[in-house]
């Protein structure tokens, strides 16, 4: 994810203060992200060429790139643009406030006045808000969680027997989640376009909640219910009427960047499950003669 700013004409580079080539800026974790070694303030001193340290305006020319902070990745490696699982749990627990992450390493090497590098890139830290890092803002997690919550969700439907949805007082009555064709159900992929950079996204399952229509419930639970006479989700009714039932579920999640592994995603989602009338009546017992 090589990254640049402008000060030149030709150049994306940004101007920096003579200092020494490695540096290591010291981060306030309660506010600018856990485990960091860079603040925002000094992130956004690279962004406008100053000091890193002083803020003051300096003559030296440095270019930026970043990674994500993941064992193996170095500038212009083909991996840099992919996290891995230790770059997401960098930042893992982190409120907005204090940087989502991915975790990155921000990387800077000077140039010369024709703009040709002099030497290699150096490691300057490590920051929980790629957004901030000098040039394009990397992709973070922030707009990962973004497009999650704005899955088309599918809403499941109760399959319920008795067939026909009517069911007797006190019988057992088994409930089964069935999927419409509308929406992304768990397994499937919805694949979006974040900042030029194709992301999937993998619904998973946290739990069913079975809402029954009569004021109980039961979940949320990771069963799927179930037809008759193995489905392990049943419920008696007490009394005759007709109940809106609907089965909800918690949906979590796993994304991939530009192919790379599958990462959890750390939030939930809950969809209200579509509604499902059920009708409950009473059985009288007569007496016929034959």
């Amino acid at each position: 994810m090589r990254r640049r700013t402008t000060t030149l004409a030709c150049l994306a580079v940004v101007l920096l203060s003579a200092g020494p080539a490695v540096a290591d800026i010291g981060g306030d974790t309660a506010q600018e992200g856990i485990k960091t070694s860079l603040t925002n303030a000094g992130l956004d001193r690279a962004t406008k060429g100053l000091d890193i340290t002083t803020g003051s305006a300096e003559k030296r020319t440095f270019e930026y790139t970043s990674v994500y902070a993941c064992p193996t990745n170095v500038p212009g490696d083909n991996t840099a643009d992919v996290p891995c699982t230790g770059a997401i749990q960098g930042c893992a627990g982190n409120t907005p406030a204090q940087g989502q992450g991915p975790l990155v390493r921000l990387y800077r090497r000077e140039l010369d006045a024709s703009g040709s590098p002099m030497g290699g890139w150096t490691s300057i830290g490590t920051t929980c808000f790629p957004d901030l890092v000098p040039g394009k803002p990397v992709l973070g997690l922030g707009q990962i969680l973004a497009a999650f919550h704005n899955t088309p969700w599918a809403k499941p439907t109760a399959h319920i027997q008795p067939e026909g949805n009517v069911t007797l007082v006190t019988l057992a009555t088994y409930f089964e989640v069935n999927w419409p064709t509308a929406g992304f159900q768990p397994g499937e992929i919805d694949t979006v376009t974040l900042l030029g950079t194709p992301v999937r996204i993998r619904p998973t399952i946290q739990g069913y909640t079975y809402v029954f229509g009569d004021g109980t419930s039961f979940g949320p639970t990771p069963s799927a219910g179930g037809a008759y006479p193995d489905g392990d989700i049943t419920h008696a009714y007490p009394k005759a009427g007709i109940y809106s039932t609907h089965i909800d579920i918690t949906y979590g999640g796993e994304f991939s960047i530009a192919g790379g592994a599958w990462l959890p995603i750390p939030d939930s989602v809950t969809v209200a499950g579509s509604l499902q009338p059920l009708t409950v009546k009473t059985a009288n017992a007569r007496l016929v003669t034959r």
